[in-house]
């Protein structure tokens, strides 16, 4: 009997092949869409879960809150913290402390600026598992003199030659040697470092005022709590601790917390100060998972309005059957014998699609190619559950439907019956329509957003800026090194203006400072400003506007003393306006400043943050390590003047690597995470409305096969094709104006919500809702259109000649 089941379906399957291939494509489609996005998912949900315990295990943060309530929230916590914990709550089982480290790193003559380079505890490695080598950290990082490096850092240093014992110099100031090595650190960790070195250098490098002082920032803090500990229990037991240890905070009246972030919440969840990276989007995720739910519903919901269409084809097979003695429970085991072959196959051809499509779509969103979709265990169980829900969702109904049917009236030719449901099977059309608009404006929506950040006045120029970073390497005569280089590259015409400073637009400022308020005001009024320090040549290399006051200047001596703010420190500061705030002191940690002049705020970073309260110092060249060479130019031999500044470099800062990057380049990075979500969302809104152009297409076969004779009616009686176009075509633009209501306030709120992430952003107007809504009407009558011209101009005398 199964044999029989099986021959038939597979007959069934071919006489019909068009209807069949629709059917396996839309499903495959569906399920390829669907593993796709939640390979996706998976790789972002992935991060830190490696690490055992990783449930108990938390980061540490560091929180300030003025009196007015605005608050500065760091991604790293103060550094006493953690020896403070370790000796005073048994809750803890282990603690441990990291600080980001950017040095040039020297073996021989081979030289590199490190940008993840880390002075770490041994106990953070007793908390995070990471695989090494050769070496044990937990041991050798007692040691002040050791370090261990990463399998590519080791080679980038050392060939092919065995790195343990060898010794690396970090600014030309501490040698190292080399006693640990380990693996590459996994894409999916948040913390990647290439270099670690020990925590105990830091008192060497800095002071142990550094490392007692719960002012300061910087110091990554990971600890892993003992089984059955609450975490906002113990976050309130940690404001007892840090109200013991500053006492102060009540004269600056400002509350400091020490909020507990969960190890695996980091990459998707935390946008705060002095992140390591960019962070991933939880919102971004959660939808994308909804669009692979919505997108294989509209898929199985294809399948049961196409399976629909034909059932009118098969009414009288399914008569016959039943008069030569077939029973319900038989027609329903042959046709759900037909879902599964067909879900078979589309199973098949979409394991194909998948392998066919995942080098594209890994390179697309950035997922490693080692963090394999056919390893994770959530694949081939995902696999299967599409397949078994498949089967029932999409074949339950038309197999019910069809093994319902009467014999005596199908044979008759009497099949309205048999049509019951037509509603069901249009509100699945309107469900498919729905989601339809929602992912056409949404996608819309996501590059009229980035197009209106790219066209923002960012308040600067960036254009032909090559950003050099300052040398590590310096000794005493530094300042007046600098200038000779300075006054060097400028005698060739290709180069108009040099600044030195601390940042330049486009990253993240590292530098920060609270305690700063008016002078003469209480020092309960103080806030946090971001800090740069700048030159004379500062405002002119980026073309900054000024609203009042001067840069600057030479010609007055008294600029050491002297601060440039934005617009948006003016008004923290309780200014006015511009005007009012020059010639104003500020109380900068004890020491007076006067305020010489404002520039308008300006995008330090992408336009989707908002302005940050800056505080520009004048800082004579060399009094900070810290820094970066911004150098204008005029010409567009970008390889000439590379290399006629390399050369300068290498004469004058010998011992340091040249590491460059151009402004525009490095600023454009911001927009990567946004513009990468808006190329997956448009790559499945399109092919998601291709399935519902599929099940238009079924919806629309079973209605001109249903009223074929009305139409053959019509035409006797006169009516035109126009007519009879629009009278087949009315139903789904019916069907279409009722999803569009249906819609709208859905996507109008939710863009609403999604463009708050934004500080600057487009306003919604009408056109954004009508567009999608004219393109989903055009796509609409194109797919229905092959039906209803053909059955317009069908002879009437082929569907009447049998009444």
């Amino acid at each position: 009997m199964f044999k029989n089941y099986l021959k038939t379906a597979y007959r069934n399957l071919f006489k019909t092949k068009i209807f069949s291939l629709i059917n396996i494509l839309g499903l495959a489609m569906g399920m390829t869409i669907c593993l796709l996005i939640l390979h996706y998912v998976n790789y972002e949900k992935s991060y830190d879960r490696f690490h055992p315990h990783h449930e108990r295990i938390y980061r540490l943060r560091y929180e300030r809150t003025d009196e007015q309530g605005q608050s500065v929230r760091f991604a790293s916590c103060c550094p006493p913290a953690a020896p403070r914990i370790r000796d005073r709550y048994p809750e803890v089982e282990k603690i441990g402390r990291l600080l980001r480290y950017r040095a040039s790193v020297s073996h021989g003559d081979t030289n590199f600026f490190e940008e993840r380079m880390y002075f770490a505890e041994p106990d953070v490695f007793e908390i995070l598992k990471f695989s090494f080598i050769e070496g044990d950290p937990t041991q050798s990082l007692q040691d002040p003199n050791n370090a261990f490096v990463s399998q590519t850092t080791a080679k980038k240093y050392f060939g092919d030659e065995y790195p343990i014992g060898k010794t690396i110099s970090v600014d030309k100031k501490e040698d190292y040697q080399i006693v640990g090595l380990f693996e590459d650190i996994p894409h999916n960790s948040h913390l990647k470092f290439d270099i670690l070195l020990p925590f105990k250098k830091l008192e060497t490098l800095f002071g142990p005022e550094y490392t007692e002082a719960w002012g300061h920032t910087g110091s990554y803090t990971y600890l892993r709590v003992k089984s059955g500990t609450d975490p906002s229990l113990f976050e309130k037991k940690l404001l007892g601790l840090v109200e013991a240890e500053c006492p102060w905070l009540k004269e600056y009246k400002m509350i400091m917390t020490l909020p507990m972030q969960h190890l695996t919440d980091i990459h998707l969840t935390s946008h705060f100060m002095q992140e390591y990276e960019a962070n991933g989007n939880r919102e971004s995720v959660n939808f994308l998972m909804l669009v692979a739910l919505f997108i294989i519903v509209m898929a199985w919901v294809n399948y049961m309005n196409l399976s629909t269409a034909r059932a009118l084809n098969r009414a009288k097979e399914v008569g016959l059957r039943k008069v030569v003695g077939a029973n319900r429970r038989q027609l329903m085991i042959q046709f759900f014998m037909e879902t599964t072959l067909i879900n078979m196959v589309a199973l098949i051809m979409a394991l194909v699609l998948v392998t066919l499509s995942i080098s594209f779509f890994s390179h697309l969103t950035s997922i490693p190619v080692s963090f394999r979709i056919w390893t994770q265990s959530w694949f081939f169980p995902a696999l299967l559950l599409m397949f078994v829900v498949g089967i029932f969702l999409s074949g339950i109904y038309p197999v019910a439907a069809m093994s319902s049917f009467e014999p005596i009236r199908v044979l008759k030719g009497k099949i309205g019956n048999a049509t019951k449901g037509l509603s069901l099977r249009k509100g699945l059309v309107v469900f498919q329509f729905v989601m339809a608009l929602i992912l056409i404006t949404g996608t819309l929506t996501v590059y009229r957003q980035i197009s209106f950040m790219r066209s923002q006045d960012l308040g600067f120029s960036m254009d032909q800026t090559l950003v050099v970073k300052a040398p590590r390497v310096r000794n005493d005569s530094y300042a007046e090194t600098f200038l000779s280089f300075k006054e060097t590259l400028l005698q060739n015409t290709r180069l108009s203006k040099i600044s030195h400073v601390t940042e330049v637009p486009g990253r993240q400022i590292y530098w920060d400072a609270g305690g700063i308020h008016r002078a003469g005001t209480d020092i309960s009024q103080s806030k946090n400003y971001q800090i740069v320090g700048v030159d004379y040549d500062f405002a002119d290399v980026f073309d900054l506007q000024f609203s009042s006051g001067r840069n600057f200047s030479k010609e007055f001596s008294t600029d050491s003393d002297a601060l440039i703010l934005n617009e948006t420190a003016v008004k923290w500061m309780g200014f006015e306006n511009a005007e009012s705030a020059l010639g104003q002191q500020v109380d900068y940690w004890g020491d007076i400043y006067t305020i010489i002049g404002v520039l308008k705020d300006y995008h330090q970073q992408s336009p989707k943050e908002a302005f940050e309260p800056t505080i520009f110092r004048f800082m004579p060249t060399g009094r900070d390590v810290r820094g970066l060479f911004a150098i204008k130019l005029k010409t567009q031999n970008m390889r000439e003047i590379i290399r006629l500044v390399q050369s300068q470099y290498d004469a004058f800062f010998p011992g340091n690597p040249f590491d460059y990057f151009f402004l525009d380049e490095y600023y454009d990075q911001q927009y990567h995470s946004d513009e990468l979500f808006g190329q997956v969302f448009t790559l499945f809104s399109f092919l998601a409305v291709f399935i519902t152009a599929l099940g238009i297409f079924g919806l629309s076969s079973f209605s001109v096969a249903q009223r074929t004779k009305e139409v053959g009616i019509r035409k006797v009686v006169g009516a035109s094709v126009l007519r009879i176009f629009l009278l087949l075509t009315r139903d789904y633009l019916l069907l279409l104006s009722l999803s569009f209501l249906i819609s709208f306030p859905i996507v109008f709120f939710g863009l609403r919500y999604w463009l708050h992430g934004f500080a600057f952003r487009m306003s919604l107007n009408g056109w954004l809702f009508l567009s999608p809504f004219l393109l989903t009407a055009c796509i609409t009558l194109f797919t229905v259109s092959y039906q209803s011209i053909y059955a317009a101009l069908a002879n009437p005398v082929e569907s009447l000649k049998y009444e």
